[in-house]
């Protein structure tokens, strides 16, 4: 938020899972690509694979020559070059599946194995289709991305008696063998039922984290249809988020992770002897993600990203920068919000101590500076064509201190509050829909921030407050509506 946080070691390290993990809260679909069906087909040359997913919008694209079904072995980098959407930073050495087999093991490319594998029926023609994941123990090449590779999710379709098509590949929904934390590999088993599979992952070290994620397939296409994400102390959930689309509903359960709070739920010998939570709701869903969305909202889809080109640079009406000054996506750490066709990030002009908001956009490569401030931005999210971001406040603050023996008055500038803002996605219409200032005491001013959700246009936000309790509340996506629906820890 611009400062160094005055917060413990714990609390700095669920900030970031927690940041990490609110970003995983989109999950789904791909269009699918039937074999003979007259749905698409897999992408039939190099130059159609994206980085995520192999998908085309348009049947009518695809050709039927069968000239062109032929397996490409690799992206070359002068193929990734043609096209301007994401790509990883191995993709010219990231294999492009074959697109037809006998079996899942006919699809595994060269220094890749079959790492996992599960059986569904999700055409229904009474043959096993598949799903499975690749992995490749290939050495990270030169000059390559400090991370390990990706895991490839991929599924198969059977077009008759011993015969498959591949129907998607995907690089960012699987989690590598690095992102488990102190735990090691995260990667757990698939599981398969129907027309659905769900793909697993646990690790951390004394604080811990699972997630499962279902797709299932639904008219040609994949949706996500439930989400189930966990976090907490060994066993003790402090954090639980379940989205269930069949529903439209999603469940929210937080208890504080503060080791005094959470004494009262264990006995003497530490065992867990109550299951109630400081803050429990619900909140309506949207439309359910497709799985090609899934990926390229992950966390890590940003990192992948091999061109970065900038054809042009905007500026809000009220923001005064000059093109040299703009920091360029690829300068800087994208962790709060990408999707499919865009990225919202914030850089800093140290010089004369500004912090901007910017957002570039895949498809026409254009960066727009949208907003400038000379307190710390951040918390940026786009959603139905607004974009929302918190901001500090700060304000002079005058306090009592002991200094060798003496007390003084000080008086320094401080972060007093936290506001949520929004905007038009050209960086006008600017309205600040929420606000939060801490109440005067004496003393220093504990670390604020905000943690916020907006779903089924409602923004639910939890004030971080130190090791105060934090306030949470619900409002619509104006900022009307406005009520407090409880803290965390809840009051005794």
């Amino acid at each position: 938020m611009g400062r160094e946080p005055d917060i413990s070691s714990m609390e700095e390290t669920r900030l970031r899972l927690h940041l990490l993990i609110k970003f995983i809260i989109g999950i789904c679909l791909i269009s699918l690509m039937g074999c003979n069906s007259g749905k698409p087909k897999a992408p039939q040359s190099q130059e159609e694979l994206t980085v995520s997913e192999s998908e085309t919008d348009d049947p009518e694209q695809v050709s039927d020559d069968p000239t062109e079904h032929e397996s490409s072995e690799s992206l070359t980098q002068e193929e990734d070059q043609k096209d301007p959407t994401r790509a990883p930073k191995e993709a010219a050495l990231l294999p492009a599946l074959p697109d037809r087999g006998s079996g899942p093991e006919d699809f595994v490319p060269e220094d890749w194995t079959l790492w996992d594998s599960a059986e569904l029926d999700f055409n229904g023609d009474g043959i096993p289709d598949y799903v499975g994941v690749l992995d490749t123990t290939l050495p990270v090449p030169e000059n390559g991305p400090y991370f390990t590779w990706p895991r490839i999710l991929f599924a198969i379709a059977s077009d008759g008696p011993g015969r498959y098509c591949l129907d998607f590949q995907d690089i960012n929904l699987i989690r590598t063998r690095d992102e488990g934390g102190v735990y090691g590999d995260p990667y757990e088993p698939l599981t398969a039922e129907g027309t659905s599979f769900t793909i697993h992952a646990y690790g951390g070290s004394a604080w811990k984290w699972s997630e499962a994620y279902t797709y299932t397939y639904k008219e040609g296409t994949w949706y996500q249809t439930m989400s189930d994400e966990t976090y907490g102390y060994g066993s003790f959930v402090t954090s639980y988020h379940m989205d269930d689309w069949e529903r439209g509903t999603g469940t929210r359960k937080r208890r504080s992770d503060d080791f005094d709070a959470m004494e009262k739920y264990w006995d003497s010998e530490g065992s867990q002897v109550k299951d109630t939570f400081d803050v429990e709701y619900e909140l309506s869903l949207d439309e359910p993600p497709t799985l090609y969305q899934a990926g390229m909202r992950w966390w890590r889809a940003p990192l992948r990203v091999t061109d970065w080109s900038v054809d042009s640079i905007e500026f809000s009406e009220d923001t005064e920068l000059s093109e040299e000054q703009v920091k360029h996506p690829d300068e800087m750490f994208m962790g709060e919000y990408c999707d499919e066709d865009c990225v919202l990030y914030t850089f800093q002009d140290k010089d004369r101590f500004l912090h901007y908001l910017a957002m570039y956009r895949f498809q026409d490569r254009k960066l727009t500076v949208l907003a400038g401030s000379d307190t710390a931005i951040g918390d940026e999210k786009l959603y139905k064509g607004k974009i929302y971001y918190s901001q500090e406040i700060v304000e002079e603050v005058t306090y009592k201190q002991i200094q060798d023996g003496q007390e003084q008055i000080v008086t320094e500038k401080g972060t007093v509050g936290i506001c949520l803002n929004r905007m038009d996605t050209d960086g006008s219409h600017k309205e600040t829909i929420f606000e939060y200032r801490y109440p005067e005491k004496d003393g220093r001013l504990p670390y604020l921030a905000l943690i916020y959700e907006i779903s089924g246009d409602e923004i639910v936000a939890e004030v971080y407050v130190g090791n105060e309790p934090h306030p949470v509340c619900r409002m619509n996506c104006d900022g009307s509506g406005l009520r407090w629906i409880g803290q965390i820890p809840a009051e005794s």
